[in-house]
């Protein structure tokens, strides 16, 4: 008997609470909060139709039916398309002659960097836009011959280098766009620069026994056009033009 009565009880209460528990399930609901239901039905009501309002009105500006008949008294698209790019060209003439001579005020002259920094670094912006994938990308070049190894440490480094040298040129090209942003793969890159160098230092082993190729940079040569197919002309600055190399050349002193 006491087990039934507390089913009963807990059956109750069960019913006794969701008789006071809005739909929403979200807050209780009871005398008091009838106005405010109703206070909130009714601005929900005025929301509705001052919408219905605007979109009649919006009807009304947009409606092929209540569009006025052309009187041919406007300029047809192409039209109104050329005066706008003629107002563009105003524009910036009015910026060139009266807003260009003031940049001079903030002008620096260009001084070349100091010997120290032997580290380029390229990198792409353009304009308008944000984070975008080819912004990223940023190169590193540097001589190689500048970065003080010598001897077995600068075969190594060379080795380690891999396709990334050039030895025509002696540079070293690394790029990077694996983060997020430009200076984090400028960070990367000085970073990586600097364990490639620590490691072309270490003793234990100096890689004597892999041999240095260079085949990756083996291009075809290019055809040359023959000298007698040339004008005269041509053929007479060719030859003033290595006469005054072969006089430019310093010659050798014999010992």
């Amino acid at each position: 008997m006491s087990l039934l009565f507390a089913r009963h009880t807990r059956l109750v209460q069960t019913v006794w609470l969701a008789r006071n528990v809005h739909v929403s399930g979200v807050q209780p609901v009871g005398r008091k909060s009838r106005k405010e239901i109703g206070k909130y039905k009714q601005h929900q009501a005025a929301e509705r139709k001052v919408r219905a309002e605007i979109y009649k009105e919006e009807d009304q500006a947009y409606g092929m039916e209540e569009v006025p008949e052309f009187e041919y008294n406007d300029h047809h698209t192409f039209g109104h398309m050329l005066l706008e790019s003629v107002r563009d060209v105003r524009k910036y003439a009015r910026q060139t002659k009266y807003e260009l001579p003031t940049l001079a005020e903030h002008a620096r002259p260009f001084r070349l960097p100091p010997s120290q920094n032997i580290l380029q670094f390229e990198r792409s912006f353009t304009m308008g836009e944000k984070y975008l994938a080819q912004d990223r990308k940023v190169v590193l070049r540097v001589k190689v011959a500048k970065l003080g190894l010598k001897g077995a440490e600068l075969r190594k480094f060379v080795l380690l280098a891999g396709v990334r040298y050039t030895p025509e040129t002696d540079e070293l090209r690394m790029s990077e766009s694996r983060e997020i942003t430009s200076l984090l793969n400028k960070k990367r890159l000085a970073d990586t620069l600097v364990e490639l160098i620590a490691e072309a230092k270490k003793q234990d082993d100096t890689f004597a026994d892999v041999p240095m190729d260079f085949s990756y940079r083996e291009f075809k040569p290019k055809p040359r056009v023959p000298r007698r197919w040339l004008s005269e002309q041509e053929q007479t600055r060719l030859k003033n033009k290595a006469q005054s190399k072969a006089q430019a050349k310093p010659t050798e002193v014999q010992s």
